[in-house]
C-alpha cells in the first residue's frame, strides 16, 4: 500500500495496520530547509515562487523526509496583485457599513475568479508539476486561508469586522456564505490540477475571538456548505482549526469535513489529541498537534520520540494521522523531524 493508498483509507475512516505520517510543513521552513532564504526577512521570495521553481522546494522536502502526503501552500498569481486597482478600493471601502447586499454582490463578484481564471493564473502550476511526478503514490492536498480571516484581516479590519459581526450579523453571515460559494471554481481548478484534497484555515473562529454561538449562526452555516461542495468535486475536505477548538467539536462533527487538524496547546487552553479523538465523530480522522517549537524546534529527540509515541495511542479510539501543531518553524533540526517520522513508521 503506498502512500496515497493509507492517506485516503485512513481519510475514509478504515481501519489500517499503518499509521500516516506527515509534518506539517505547510508554510516556509521547506524553503529556509531549501537554501532559498534564513528567516522572515526573505519570505518575498518565496510567495513568489510558481510552478516548477515553487515544486522544487516541495520536492526536495518530500525526498529527504518521504512523508505521507504532500502539504502545499498556494502559487503566485501571474497578474500579481490583483486588489489594488481602484475598482477594487472603491467596492471595499462601500462594504465598512455591511448594510447593503447589493454590494457584498458586486464586491465578491469582483474579486472570483472563474475555473480557467485560476488555472491561467498559474497559482497552481506547482500542483500540476508534483501530481504529474508523485500523484499516483502520495496523497496531495494544498492549504489555504479561508475567508473569516479574509474578512477580518482584508475586507473589513479586524476590530470593524468583530463590531459588525455584533451589529449586522445577518449580512456579515451573508457575506461569509458568499465568499466561500465563490471559492468552489478555484477548487474545481484545483482538482483539475491534480490535488487530492483542500485543507482551509479557519482563523478566528473560536471562544478566543468569537463565542460559540456566533460561530454557529454566523459562520457554520458556510463552512458547512463549502466542506460538502469540496466533497462533491472530489478533493477530500479538510479543516484546520486554530484556537481552542473543543466547545465546536460537535458543530464540525456535522461540517462535512473528512479530516480535522488542530493547533497545539498554547495561549491557556490545552488540546490533547487523546481527548478529542474520543470526542470526534469517526467518520473524521483527526491529526496530531506535537508542538512544533517547545518539541519539535527546541526538544530533543527523545522529546520528540516520546511525545509521538503519547500521541499514537490517540490511533486506538479512532483514525488518526501523525503531524505537528503548527507549521514547522524555522531553524528547526532535521533529526526531529526525521525522529517522528521514524517512530511512527515502526509503530
Amino acid at each position: 500500500m503506498n502512500s496515497k493508498e493509507l492517506m485516503y483509507k485512513i481519510l475514509n475512516g478504515e481501519k489500517c495496520d499503518k499509521i500516516p505520517v506527515t509534518p506539517h510543513w505547510w508554510g516556509l521552513y521547506k524553503f529556509q530547509f531549501g537554501g532559498l532564504i534564513s528567516g522572515y526577512e526573505g519570505e518575498r521570495d518565496a510567495w513568489y515562487l510558481q510552478g516548477k521553481d515553487l515544486a522544487e522546494y516541495d520536492f526536495k522536502f518530500y525526498e529527504k523526509f518521504k512523508p505521507d502526503m504532500f502539504h502545499l501552500t498556494t502559487g503566485r498569481h501571474s497578474k500579481g496583485n490583483l486588489y489594488m486597482t481602484e475598482e477594487y478600493k472603491e467596492l471595499k471601502s462601500k462594504l465598512s457599513e455591511m448594510d447593503s447586499k447589493e454590494d457584498i454582490d458586486k464586491f465578491v463578484k469582483f474579486i472570483t475568479e472563474t475555473e480557467d481564471e485560476v488555472i491561467q493564473s498559474g497559482v497552481f502550476d506547482h500542483v500540476k508539476v508534483i501530481s504529474d511526478k508523485y500523484g499516483n503514490d502520495v496523497f496531495i492536498t494544498l492549504h489555504e486561508g479561508n475567508p473569516v480571516c479574509r474578512i477580518l484581516d482584508e475586507y473589513l479590519g479586524f476590530e470593524d469586522g468583530l463590531i459588525s459581526m455584533m451589529e449586522n450579523p445577518e449580512n456579515v453571515g451573508y457575506f461569509l456564505y458568499k465568499l466561500y460559494e465563490a471559492l468552489i471554481p478555484r477548487m474545481k481548478a484545483l482538482k483539475k490540477m491534480g490535488a487530492h484534497a483542500y485543507a482551509g484555515s479557519e482563523t478566528y473562529c473560536t471562544q478566543d475571538i468569537i463565542s460559540p454561538t456566533m460561530y454557529r449562526e454566523l459562520v457554520f452555516p458556510a463552512q458547512q456548505y463549502f466542506y460538502k461542495e469540496l466533497e462533491k468535486i472530489g478533493l477530500t475536505p479538510i479543516t484546520y482549526f486554530l484556537g481552542d477548538v473543543t466547545p465546536l467539536i460537535d458543530d464540525i462533527n456535522k461540517m462535512g469535513v473528512k479530516g480535522l487538524m488542530v493547533e497545539e496547546s498554547k495561549k491557556g487552553f490545552n488540546l490533547d489529541v487523546i481527548d478529542i479523538r474520543k470526542k470526534l465523530s469517526p467518520e473524521i480522522t483527526l491529526f496530531g498537534n506535537l508542538d512544533s517549537v517547545n518539541i519539535l524546534q527546541n526538544g530533543t529527540v527523545q522529546q520528540v520520540r516520546e511525545e509521538t509515541l503519547r500521541q499514537l495511542k490517540a490511533s486506538e479510539y479512532g483514525s488518526f494521522i501523525m503531524s505537528n501543531g503548527c507549521p514547522i518553524s524555522f531553524n528547526t533540526p532535521e533529526e526531529n523531524i526525521a525522529e517522528m517520522i521514524k517512530v511512527v513508521r515502526n509503530y
